[in-house]
């Protein structure tokens, strides 16, 4: 997941919302995490404001850029909630990366792992002592699925029993715990995938004729929407690092809808 070139491409001044609701507040203070969390942050930011500038773009230019930004939106927002949720994954890849001898130019087994840190194979018995010899600790993996999102979906589900005019939030409330974690999975799953045939060149027709703008940008709503109804859910994790006010969660995800792709 590189995202180097984007940290430095666009100078940000103020957190978006969509930075704030998957990384919480900008910390104050420097410790490791801090560290991770603000270069994330900020990553987000940048990534955030190319999509904002897609309305400028021609087809052409959408079709070659828009699967790259939809898939940042992913990878990003799934390695900042492993951040928050786990932070021991992240900070050993952070000390990995420190390190005098790491090559940028070969495969690092340290390294965030779509399969494996945000999907993994379905584990069949999950208490038995085979599967908890070494259980898997992906995002959307089934340890978390039991774990971790049912109880923080009730809660989301309940602390949003006031607020009406948010069709994003009614959506969601229409779910129950299970339902909502089968389709996220799914959704962030399919959207990778798809993604991912526009930016390694697979096609071999016109990249316009699969990704045309309509198409592109679509992608990218989706790619949004799915990443901030789990950081809506994480919100409610209580050992969330970083954690962010559910009120203040809420007016993000708000904002987020205001997004100009949205429009």
């Amino acid at each position: 997941m590189n995202d180097q070139i984007l940290e430095e491409a666009i100078p940000t001044q103020a957190q978006t919302s969509l930075a704030l609701l998957l990384c919480g507040p900008l910390p104050n203070d420097q410790s490791e995490l801090d560290e991770v969390l603000k270069h994330l942050s900020t990553t987000i930011d940048n990534v955030t404001g190319e999509i904002e500038r897609l309305k400028g773009f021609n087809e052409s230019q959408i079709a070659l850029y828009g699967p790259f930004l939809g898939r940042s939106i992913l990878e990003l927002g799934c390695t900042a909630l492993i951040a928050r949720l786990d932070p021991f994954r992240v900070l050993v890849i952070r000390e990995k990366q420190r390190q005098p001898d790491y090559e940028l130019g070969k495969i690092n087994k340290s390294s965030i792992r779509w399969q494996g840190d945000v999907l993994a194979d379905k584990v069949g018995n999950l208490w038995e002592d085979k599967s908890l010899q070494n259980p898997t600790r992906a995002l959307l993996g089934d340890y978390y699925s039991s774990l971790i999102w049912p109880s923080s979906f009730q809660k989301l589900i309940d602390a949003t029993d006031n607020i009406t005019g948010d069709d994003w939030i009614a959506e969601i409330r229409l779910k129950d715990s299970e339902r909502f974690c089968n389709e996220i999975r799914s959704q962030i799953s399919t959207l990778y995938s798809e993604l991912s045939k526009g930016i390694h060149h697979e096609l071999v027709i016109p990249v316009s004729a699969a990704f045309d703008i309509e198409t592109t940008k679509d992608m990218i709503r989706r790619s949004i929407v799915s990443i901030s109804n789990l950081a809506l859910v994480s919100t409610c994790v209580p050992h969330t690092a970083n954690s962010l006010e559910i009120g203040l969660a809420t007016d993000a995800y708000r904002q987020i809808q205001k997004m100009e792709i949205f429009q």
